[in-house]
């Protein structure tokens, strides 16, 4: 079925973008580290077809990694394709293929022909489908660190106006420093529809690893990341339960 519309706001990438060999672009924009929003009706088909873009002189093997930052419907479905291949339905919270490595040649993109993904995200959705926020990762299976993300933000018609406008309910700023080796502060700001809040960290495989739930409705939270391992994570900031805005953090050695 046709989508009713998709609009996109791009987070700021500067501080990435040039260590990044795969660019995500959704309808011909730059969605690398941005939110894409997507609403949905009852049983409704949705397809986002993602380019994956190679920007090196070198071929790149990577995989996908797909994380629900909520639970899906039971009576919907959540798949993707990538490379020449198509996954069946899954409800883990995260979630990697097993298998090959898919490839991007030097200087390409994909899809580069008939049978070819960058990432078709699929999403069914139920007879009654509640908003539902997933983030598709894309990382160098040959080079640690080097990861791109796009999170899509599935919005229920059935939600309504005043609840779209709860989703949109604060902003947070980039980690400071980034990188950063002991502490970092994240300044966050939650508007008035906002009931709770929290910042949810998770490694670059998806895994969560730390949660820090928000007492205040703006003010800066510190996180000792000295607990993580060096590499590159993604926060997200959830305001009553959607997710908001994902960023990345990158955290170096001591």
């Amino acid at each position: 079925m046709k989508k009713i519309f998709t609009s996109v706001f791009a987070i700021a990438l500067t501080s990435f973008a040039f260590g990044q060999s795969i660019h995500i672009f959704d309808g011909g924009i730059d969605v690398t580290g941005a939110n894409v929003y997507d609403t949905v009706d009852a049983s409704e088909a949705t397809l986002h077809d993602l380019e994956l873009h190679n920007l090196t002189s070198s071929a790149v093997n990577y995989k996908v990694n797909r994380t629900l930052v909520n639970p899906i419907d039971a009576d919907a479905s959540l798949y993707f394709c990538t490379g020449t291949q198509c996954y069946s339905p899954q409800t883990a919270t995260t979630w990697t293929p097993t298998g090959p490595d898919a490839t991007i040649a030097a200087n390409s993109t994909l899809p580069s022909g008939p049978g070819t993904y960058g990432i078709a995200a699929h999403y069914d959705a139920g007879a009654m489908p509640s908003t539902l926020t997933v983030i598709y990762r894309v990382y160098n299976t040959g080079t640690s660190g080097d990861t791109a993300f796009v999170t899509i933000h599935y919005i229920s018609v059935y939600a309504g106006i005043e609840e779209n406008a709860k989703l949109a309910g604060g902003s947070i700023a980039a980690a400071y420093p980034n990188p950063a080796s002991s502490i970092a502060s994240i300044k966050y700001d939650m508007n008035q529809y906002a009931q709770k809040g929290k910042i949810v960290f998770y490694d670059m495989l998806g895994k969560k690893v730390k949660e820090m739930e928000l007492s205040d409705k703006q003010g800066v939270v510190k996180v000792d990341v000295s607990e993580f391992n060096s590499g590159v994570y993604f926060y997200s900031f959830i305001v009553n339960d959607k997710a908001i805005a994902t960023k990345k953090l990158v955290v170096s050695a001591r």
